[in-house]
């Protein structure tokens, strides 16, 4: 009997427990690991390591959330949008409300202000607003509330004097620090400036940006992101030395270099890990704070802040790839074998080429930037290549990308300069020697130390000068005063040319007033559309403020002279049938006919420098009384000089005769909203991104005296004295911070005019502007190293020599 046929072999697999997985992510656990069982110290490492991260994610996740905030924003203010004009008027019916505007500003707080009547019993309520108030009576925003309340408000409450009756909820505001009220009336018509509303919301197209704030913004948001990405990185090589003793005993365990340097990236990615968590709870910490804070005028609520889905999940890739990147770009210059780690020095000095060629690269790519070919073109012109191509929002982007390169070639020449310079330093006291070798040994702990706050000063140098050339094309334009002489202000009232002298009277009769005078100016054409001139109506007394009349008599019209600019213009004869061309009374406005001329005067320089031209004078008879109705009123008021607050006072006297009034002081300067904007975004950001700077360089500082504390307790230990180790501490960041701030000042002077250049602006800088930002970037790093000095000290002692 034959033996039996053995079975053929068969491959056996391994236990789940012994197959092999992806090397890389197994060294990268092992590392993570190896940095979670590291004791006491690798957890402290762990945690500076974490907040520093957590610092940097948590603006960043700001950053994410600007999208939304502006989303949120732009729901609110389509909800705001009440007092729209209508292509065809709305008749007065069951659901109709009339509103009128009666806004107002106190020591420079805006405060928006409706006057609402409802004319049926299913008037459309205000957001925010639980029913309407009776008439007399008013609901008030919180931030409202509060000003009212505050000491020195008296003008304020003098000008509401309305009994508050509830409070205008989240719905009907910008934010929470908005300003705003809902006063209820019984006398509101068409024809005294309200307008007939069945809805509240209402769309407007958004007005385009003008190019030159589209740069500025960008470049902005570079300058403000860029010392964010810089300490990230270096947060992500907090510990290296403590880091360094592992490696070499997993060297010592067969573990090659290029496993070390994997081992190296899954320590630094458990503290970015955790840094993320901790940005994230700073974020959501900020977010439900943000309602108590208002910056630069705008405020939000908490759900308005929410960031983008897809930008939070970009943040949370890339944050750990770079704290991996960083790592293994560190550990190129770290030998790490059984006995020990070596960092390369000497020999192995830093290349300077490629750290040129960033700078070299943002310079080209701003050129290119130049020669695009431009799609903007405001005016229509056939030959757009006369506009800029920065003007464009691709030439924008580009340009930021330039200014972005630039700041990163900064910042990576900052190592290679204090190398060339600590190479070559003289001797001198024991504190300065001492610096000078740790700095010769490994600066680049130093150097990184201060990198963010130098990216920060040449951005913020390049930005000031953009924000110097575009803020000339805003900050200059005034309001003219029709007239000189005893009138310094103007107030107008909606709807009220038929009481204008009553209402001239009535305001004469306020504290400090001198003197008014009241008139009624509008537009005209002619009934086919050909022809328009602008009138202005008023007694015989102030018509003489405006030109120099032969003699007037009630029913007497007159022409002022022309100017060069109203020399094409084609004004309708007397005789002719015309109405208003701009008319917000109930219907249709009045066909009437223009009167005849009795003469044709001068007009008399006003408060612009100029006088008046092309116009018509006319004095109350000559034109029927149904013409003023739906007019504004406006009444020049001359003030005593010497008295408090005299604005303030105009305002709350104007306010009591009408809610709807509105003051303008021609003296000062009217600034462009979008530009005021863009102004208090960049000046908001910038707090943001110097408290950031400022916390990472204590951060930072204290990783670095962690770092050095059984050097200091060696040196301490063999009489060392205590003051000559602080020097040396403090020589080893003066001495990074002065090159630093020294290459950041070159590299702004040479991205500011770029930028105006590109941006078609004048070259200009503010000299005293940006040794302020110097200045306090130097307070900054000396304040930060003072504040760290308690710890070095407690670093200088016996125990400090502990070692497992």
């Amino acid at each position: 009997m034959s033996a039996p046929t053995p079975a053929s072999p068969r491959a056996v697999a391994p236990p789940a427990a012994d197959r092999v997985r992806s090397p890389l992510l197994a060294q990268l656990g092992l590392g993570a690991r190896l940095a979670l069982g590291s004791g006491r110290e690798g957890w402290g490492r762990l945690l500076l390591t974490a907040c520093g991260v957590g610092l940097g994610v948590a603006l960043l996740l700001f950053t994410a959330a600007f999208p939304g905030i502006v989303e949120h924003r732009n729901q609110r203010l389509y909800v705001q949008n009440d007092t729209f004009g209508s292509d065809s008027p709305v008749p007065p019916g069951d659901r109709s409300l009339l509103i009128a505007v009666a806004d107002t500003t106190f020591k420079g707080t805006p405060i928006r202000g409706r006057v609402v009547q409802p004319e049926g019993a299913h008037a459309p309520l205000p957001p925010g607003v639980a029913a309407y108030p009776q008439p007399g009576r008013m609901v008030v925003s919180p931030a409202l509330a509060e000003l009212l309340n505050a000491p020195g408000s008296r003008l304020l409450r003098d000008r509401l004097p309305y009994p508050v009756v509830g409070t205008i909820g989240p719905a009907g505001l910008l934010g929470p620090g908005q300003a705003d009220y809902l006063l209820g009336s019984d006398r509101l018509t068409v024809d005294t400036g309200a307008r007939r509303i069945t809805a509240f919301g209402h769309f407007s197209p958004p007005k385009p940006m003008d190019p030159k704030l589209i740069l500025l913004n960008l470049v902005g948001l570079m300058v403000m992101l860029a010392p964010v990405g810089v300490f990230l990185a270096a947060a992500a090589r907090f510990g290296g030395e403590q880091r360094d003793r592992r490696l070499a005993a997993l060297r010592l365990g067969g573990a090659d270099r290029r496993m070390t340097a994997r081992f190296a990236a899954g320590e630094s990615l458990v503290g970015t890990v955790l840094g993320l968590l901790a940005g994230t709870a700073l974020f959501l910490a900020g977010r439900h704070l943000i309602e108590q804070i208002t910056v630069a005028g705008f405020s939000f609520y908490a759900a308005d802040v929410s960031p983008q889905p897809a930008l939070a999940a970009l943040v949370a890739v890339l944050v750990p790839l770079m704290a991996i990147g960083v790592t293994l770009l560190a550990m190129r210059r770290v030998t790490a074998d059984p006995l020990g780690v070596v960092r390369r020095t000497g020999e192995g000095r830093r290349r300077v080429w490629w750290r040129l060629l960033l700078p070299l690269t943002g310079l080209a790519v701003m050129a290119v930037a130049l020669m695009l070919p431009t799609q903007y073109n405001p005016s229509g012109m056939k030959q757009s290549a006369v506009f800029n191509s920065v003007q464009d929002t691709r030439g924008s982007l580009l340009v930021a990308f330039g200014v972005l390169l630039m700041l990163v070639g900064v910042c990576t020449l900052l190592p290679w300069l204090v190398e060339a310079v600590t190479r070559r330093a003289p001797g001198g006291a024991l504190s300065w020697q001492l610096a000078i070798r740790r700095l010769q040994l490994g600066s680049g702990p130093a150097s990184i130390a201060v990198s963010g706050i130098v990216v920060a000063v040449a951005g913020a140098i390049a930005l000031q000068a953009l924000f110097l050339g575009v803020s000339a094309s805003y900050e200059d334009v005034r309001r003219p005063l029709p007239t000189a002489g005893r009138y310094q202000q103007s107030t107008s009232f909606p709807g009220g040319a038929a009481q204008a002298d009553a209402l001239a009277d009535r305001l004469a009769q306020a504290p400090g007033v001198t003197a008014t005078a009241a008139y009624t100016e509008f537009p005209v054409t002619s009934v086919s559309g050909q022809d328009w001139t602008r009138i202005r109506i008023a007694d015989c007394a102030v018509l003489g403020g405006f030109a120099a009349l032969p003699s007037c008599k009630d029913g007497d019209a007159f022409v002022m002279r022309p100017g060069l600019s109203d020399a094409a213009a084609a004004s309708p004869k007397p005789g002719a049938d015309v109405r208003a061309a701009v008319f917000d009374g109930e219907g249709e406005p009045p066909v009437w006919q223009l009167p005849a001329v009795t003469a044709t005067v001068d007009g008399i320089a006003g408060a612009n420098g100029r006088p008046d031209s092309g116009m018509l004078l006319i004095t109350p008879a000559a034109v029927p009384a149904t013409v003023l109705r739906g007019q504004p009123a406006t009444v020049l008021v001359g003030m005593a000089p010497g008295l408090p607050d005299p604005n303030e006072q105009l305002i709350t006297d104007a306010m009591a005769i009408s809610p709807q009034s509105h003051t303008a002081f021609p003296p000062d300067r009217q600034q462009d909203q979008t530009y005021l904007a863009v102004k208090r975004l960049l000046t908001a950001g910038s707090v943001l991104t110097l408290l950031l700077v400022a916390l990472s360089l204590l951060v930072g500082q204290l990783e670095r005296f962690r770092e050095q504390r059984r050097i200091l307790g060696v040196l301490y230990a063999f009489g060392t004295r205590r003051r000559v180790l602080g020097l040396s501490v403090l020589w080893q960041t003066l001495l990074p911070m002065a090159l630093g701030l020294a290459l950041a000042t070159v590299g702004g002077l040479l991205m500011g005019p770029m930028l105006q250049y590109t941006a078609g602006l004048a070259f200009a800088l503010d000299w005293a502007s940006m040794l302020a930002m110097v200045g306090i970037a130097s307070g900054a790093v000396l304040l930060t190293t003072l504040l760290g000095l308690p710890k070095l000290l407690r670093l200088m002692r016996p125990n400090a020599l502990r070692y497992e």
